[in-house]
């Protein structure tokens, strides 16, 4: 059958709309991909090269001070067992929330059980006393023939309405079981998890009272001013040096965005609620300056990236702790430090107002606070000047 000029053109056009709609998918998916294989070899070596800068910045720390080395030590053996405290802890809530839920279904199961067996029970008396010619009976006592037909009709319905609550009766003893069962897999895995939580608890103890003695130390031997500012400014140098190490690498890395971050300008959220203990540009140890702000916050609590972007370091870093830094394009970067536990690895992409890390006090802190810093093309800028006004 030959298709009308009008419909044979239609069906050429849409064809044609639909090759060209795939062949754009693909040109396009083809870009994406080509663009994430370049971005994951720009990064892997960028991982390396940070890698080797901190291999040889730990290597002097070594040189000066074995303290350093081993606070930094103690510091990630104490992030690590408070990430297994938190995971088992977390499991130790399911737990219970799922054991509530089934003693709870049990209760109602054992009510339900309790009534089922009466309706049994009085369904087999019933069934006992009328015997096995119950069907007989039925007909016997019938006084209309025409009705004969029906009534049997009836009684296969109650021969079967019994079955079904005999099927149901068993189904809820079935039911029981498994919860049963169920409830004393889980007691027994709540059991191994608590005493896990109870042993990682007291190792946690252990390391924050190591921790405690190193910082003691370290306090004593930096006890005057000018070995204080030493330390400092070789901590801001180790600082700087992984800075412009990430300036020349992360140039030719593609940050898509809808919303460039030079356009939020006095928008963006805070990183952490809390109090600025230390602004920008404000004295430290008397001859240096804050170049962020020291953000006093309570301990775990959520930091947050301010702006979408892409994680370009994420490690310990003398002096910083743990420490996070996350490329927003067109030259800026936001930098947290201090945090207990990172949660975002180099090359990650994160969403404003994501959850990136957790509030600590590594790096040598006495209190938790998050250290925040805002830098364009390497240097520091005024926080203030970009979040939105007030904590």
């Amino acid at each position: 059958m030959t298709l009308p000029y009008r419909v044979t053109s239609q069906i050429v056009v849409l064809a044609t709309i639909a090759l060209l709609g795939i062949t754009g998918i693909s040109f396009s998916g083809s870009g994406i991909a080509a663009t994430d294989t370049k971005d994951s070899k720009k990064l892997k070596t960028l991982k390396h090269e940070i890698a080797e800068l901190q291999k040889q910045l730990r290597k002097n720390d070594d040189k000066r001070s074995s303290l350093s080395s081993e606070l930094r030590r103690t510091e990630l053996k104490a992030t690590d067992t408070q990430r297994v405290l938190q995971k088992l802890n977390r499991q130790i809530r399911s737990l219970n929330a799922e054991l509530s839920a089934l003693a709870q279904r049990e209760e109602q199961l054992q009510l339900k059980k309790q009534g089922q067996a009466d309706i049994v029970s009085k369904e087999l008396s019933a069934a006992y006393r009328l015997g096995q010619s119950e069907p007989l009976k039925l007909l016997f006592n019938l006084e209309n023939p025409d009705h004969i037909s029906r009534m049997l009709k009836y009684y296969d319905y109650m021969v079967d309405a019994r079955k079904q609550i005999l099927i149901g009766y068993k189904n809820t003893l079935d039911e029981i079981t498994v919860i049963e069962v169920s409830l004393l897999e889980k007691q027994e895995t709540l059991a191994a998890n608590q005493a896990q939580a109870s042993n990682s608890a007291k190792q946690l103890a252990e390391q924050l009272v190591t921790r405690k003695t190193l910082l003691s130390t370290i306090n004593q031997r930096f006890n005057n001013d000018q070995s204080r500012l030493k330390k400092l400014q070789l901590e801001r140098g180790q600082l700087e040096k992984i800075i412009a190490k990430l300036e020349q690498q992360i140039q030719q890395l593609s940050i898509p965005n809808e919303t460039p971050f030079v356009k939020q300008r006095g928008k963006l959220p805070w990183p952490v609620r809390g109090r600025i203990r230390h602004s920008y540009g404000s004295t430290r140890n008397g001859r240096l300056k804050w170049s962020g702000w020291l953000v006093e916050a309570k301990q775990s609590s959520s930091v947050k990236a301010i702006h979408y972007g892409r994680v370009v370091f994420s490690d310990y870093l003398r002096g910083q702790g743990l420490l996070l830094i996350v490329d927003h394009g067109e030259g800026y970067l936001s930098l947290y430090a201090h945090n207990q536990i990172l949660l975002k690895e180099t090359g990650d992409w994160v969403a404003s107002s994501e959850g990136i890390a957790q509030v600590g006090n590594t790096g040598g802190l006495e209190r938790s606070a998050l250290y925040f810093e805002i830098r364009h093309r390497g240097k520091a800028v005024d926080p203030k000047r970009w979040l939105k006004p007030g904590a």
